[in-house]
């Protein structure tokens, strides 16, 4: 056998133990990267998806918590009387939510009915759900993760406690769980359900005419459906300018930039998860140096007995850089095929996340993560290697006594 491979596997073999925890120093920040990118990837391609959809979305101007006013969406069908441009103009209102003494949180939206199947066709459903959608002021359609999670399925009565007023249980029939949609996390309810609500939780605001608390008619924000891409950039700038100068100014933004900006607002995942992945590889490099100087300090009477014994610097470089090289490729393996499995063949597969849906782990992220691995182990190893390399045989001839 050769006499590399024999030193290698005595050398870890040796302490079997750092061996273990020194490729699991590596595996870990391997999984954090994998993850990390992962989700980085996903919201990337979220984003991508967005385009294709030829949407506007409209909030006011100062803050997307500031709401708009209802009568917006016949202001904006008015710029387009022929419809050949618009193909549909929805208005969207959060109410958010959550089962009834339940923590889990819920990302519902109550919207205009009458174009919501127009403006939102990724949903994909059926002539038999858009009828039971147009039929039912309680209709609620569930995304299929959350409809799994919570053990939802169609004919069901549900009750969901709102995060925004009116802070009463409101109850649902679900009329779908939308089994061919993109989206698998959002419910959407209808909104002029929602405004009887508000009107019989705040009947003296009704009464004024919708004035003073628990407002009406109002959406935090609209999304218009366009027919082509010129129809984006078109009426990306008309809609601001028609209410340039009104109360209630709008900002209008391709759906893209506007996901893109909410996402940054809310988490900004992407920097956030960027920056932890380089820290974790960084741990890593660490973690993998300070083992292989240990291993150097530990065989220095070694590498000066090969040394004496003619073989060169070369080969104690080279040997000390195959162990880190194989350590680390271990971890790099563990760490980049564990989720890769966990999220493909576990139920882990079904986990769903906000924006994402459901977390994917691509090969090419896996193929990643073991390429920093393997350089990991290049990196780690360079300082006791260099040691090795230069160590001069007398002088360690004179220190094996």
């Amino acid at each position: 056998m050769n006499l590399r491979l024999i030193y290698l596997y005595r050398n870890l073999s040796r302490n079997p133990l750092r061996t273990v925890l020194t490729c699991m120093a590596v595996a870990l920040p391997i999984v954090i990267y994998v993850l990390s990118m992962s989700v980085v990837d996903g919201l990337q391609l979220f984003l991508e998806n967005s385009v294709k959809q030829l949407r506007l979305a409209i909030t006011q101007k100062t803050s997307i918590v500031n709401p708009l006013p209802a009568g917006h969406r016949a202001k904006i069908e008015a710029l387009d009387p022929s419809r050949k441009h618009i193909v549909a103009v929805c208005g969207l209102r959060y109410i958010g939510g959550q089962r009834p003494g339940e923590p889990v949180p819920l990302s519902t939206l109550a919207v205009d009915h009458d174009t919501f199947v127009a403006a939102f066709p990724e949903n994909n459903l059926t002539p038999q759900e858009i009828e039971e959608w147009n039929k039912h002021r309680q209709a609620i359609m569930v995304g299929q993760g959350t409809a799994a999670d919570m053990g939802w399925k169609v004919g069901d009565r549900i009750t969901i406690f709102p995060s925004v007023p009116p802070y009463v249980n409101i109850e649902f029939r679900v009329v779908s769980t939308l089994p061919d949609a993109t989206d698998i996390v959002t419910n959407w309810c209808r909104r002029d359900y929602l405004e009887e609500i508000l009107k019989k939780e705040y009947p003296e605001a009704a009464s004024a005419g919708g004035s003073g608390e628990g407002p009406f008619s109002q959406v935090t924000f609209f999304f218009v459906k366009c027919a082509s891409k010129a129809d984006l950039d078109l009426y990306r700038r008309k809609i601001d300018e028609a209410f340039r100068g009104s109360r209630d100014e709008t900002k209008t933004q391709d759906e893209k930039t506007f996901m893109n900006e909410f996402i940054k607002q809310q988490f900004d995942l992407e920097k956030n998860l960027t920056l932890l992945s380089g820290i974790t590889v960084l741990v890593a490099v660490l973690a993998a140096a300070n083992t292989m100087s240990m291993n150097f300090r530990d065989r220095i009477n070694e590498v000066a007995t090969l040394k004496s014994l003619g073989f060169g610097g070369g080969f104690a470089f080279t040997l000390i850089q195959t162990e880190s090289l194989l350590l680390c490729a271990i971890g790099g393996l563990v760490g980049s095929l564990g989720p890769f499995i966990a999220f493909s063949y576990t139920p882990l597969k079904n986990w769903t996340i906000p924006f994402i849906q459901t977390l994917q782990i691509m090969p090419s992220t896996c193929a990643k993560a073991m390429a920093i691995a393997l350089c990991i182990g290049v990196v780690a190893a360079l300082w006791p290697g260099w040691l090795a390399f230069r160590m001069k045989v007398v002088s360690s001839l004179r220190d094996l006594g």
